[in-house]
């Protein structure tokens, strides 16, 4: 054995005398490379991986989706439908005792996207009758009157000089027209985004069809024909939207609460697929109330209720939709026409306008349970034209009150009266779906 390690010592002594030169130049070239690389390696070019992406509306940068506003950067804070709020720009806040001053610390470990700090000066929300104050690395908000959706107010997420954020992503391109954007560009590390707008979803579908696009996002329904072609996938994304009909109670047969009652109680199936939505709150809003007036289809009842103020059979109501909702509101037709006995027009519109009797049309809740602008009688956004003095009351409080087991106990009361009173017929939650080219490996 000492023999065979002799030859193998002597056997390596010899090669590396024979090859030194090569192998030191060899290290040393390897070396070389190595500390060259570390050296040039941030500014050397990466791979970076593109998506087309189609979204249809018409947007600016200040009026983009949260969705998408939320890759860029964030509000002072960030708060989800469960009321729990999470820091954004700043990491705490305070409420005044009197509900009238809010005072946001911001995050000084974060930066923008150019790498400045963020600054008090760097906020603003604009907000009217509001006074801005700030005061070192905090803001301080002094409002006339309590309003307790304030914090759902501050987290629309904010551009440095409408451009740089603190998030994933960076804008490195805007194209417009007419002040309306045509295509955004948002990039990461190792991910490019190209965010094309269309008008409308058959446009957008166009659009990927012929390749401009790799998918569309956000489209309320898939057509029949893309569904079966074997190079599209199909994504369900479960949503807070909710779908519903609405009455207008300016019209004089609907002005009548039994009538309407009649109506809800007609429908037979109010699901159409999806999960049922029984209030305008979202259904995992903490303030969501679901021991409400559920309106399970009750053709006895419906015309109990309907005749008592409708009278004659000799009744035309007109139901007016968008395109996507067209075979839902059919159905809706042809329940109210059996059960009720009366004639329904259904017509598809591209704007919504009030000057309708039924509308079916989706619905959004906001993040906070307050629906003042929606429902109270003294707005102009109240297109229903609804009007409850017990309502209004509910909705003012609602917004002064700033501890949660009192806001919860005031919005249990607004849905339960709500739907007592039946201006809308809350239908289900819907999906949003995305159609994307299938990937070629």
């Amino acid at each position: 054995m000492l023999k065979a390690l002799r030859r193998s010592y002597w056997l390596t002594q010899m090669f590396l005398g024979r090859h030194y030169k090569i192998i030191v130049r060899s290290t040393l070239t390897v070396l070389a490379l190595l500390s060259l690389y570390l050296i040039l390696e941030h500014y050397l070019p990466t791979y970076t991986q593109i998506e087309r992406i189609g979204l249809i509306g018409k947007y600016t940068l200040d009026t983009l989706p949260t969705s998408l506003k939320s890759q860029i950067s964030l509000g002072l804070v960030q708060l989800d439908y469960d009321g729990v709020v999470k820091p954004g720009l700043a990491k705490s806040y305070e409420i005044s005792p009197d509900g009238k001053t809010y005072t946001f610390h911001l995050d000084s470990e974060l930066v923008w996207q150019d790498g400045s700090s963020v600054t008090p000066a760097d906020i603003s929300y604009n907000f009217q009758n509001v006074t801005f104050e700030p005061k070192d690395q905090s803001i301080i908000y002094h409002l006339q009157e309590p309003f307790s959706p304030f914090i759902a107010a501050v987290t629309n997420p904010l551009l440095k000089n409408n451009r740089l954020g603190v998030g994933e992503y960076r804008i490195q391109k805007t194209q417009t027209n007419s002040g309306f954007l045509v295509s955004l560009t948002l990039v990461s590390t190792n991910l490019k985004k190209v965010y094309k707008f269309y008008p409308t979803e058959n446009s957008a579908l166009t659009a990927l069809r012929l390749g401009e696009i790799d998918q569309v996002i956000g489209l309320t329904s898939v057509p029949p024909h893309l569904l079966s072609d074997p190079a599209l996938i199909q994504t369900e994304i479960p949503n807070q939207r909710m779908t519903a009909l609405f009455f207008n109670l300016n019209d004089n047969l609907l002005s009548s609460k039994t009538t309407r009652q009649g109506i809800a109680y007609a429908i037979n199936d109010k699901t159409f697929g999806h999960p049922r939505a029984l209030s305008p709150l979202a259904s995992t809003s903490w303030a969501y109330n679901n021991l409400v007036k559920d309106y399970t289809y009750d053709p006895v009842k419906a015309r109990s209720l309907f005749t008592t103020d409708a009278g004659s059979s000799a009744i035309t109501l007109e139901l007016k939709t968008t395109l996507s909702y067209l075979d839902i509101a059919e159905k809706i037709a042809a329940d109210l026409r059996e059960t009720l006995q009366i004639s329904v027009d259904v017509k598809v519109v591209t704007t919504i306008t009030n000057d309708f009797q039924l509308l079916l049309v989706d619905f959004i809740p906001p993040l906070d349970p307050d629906q003042y602008t929606t429902w109270h009688s003294t707005q102009p956004t109240n297109f229903t034209h609804y009007n409850n003095l017990k309502v209004d009351k509910l909705l003012e409080d609602g917004r002064r009150t700033l501890d949660p087991k009192l806001r919860k106990d005031i919005y249990f009361d607004f849905q339960r009266f709500l739907l007592e009173d039946s201006p809308a017929v809350f239908l289900f939650h819907t999906s949003s779906y995305t159609l994307s080219h299938q990937p070629l490996f």
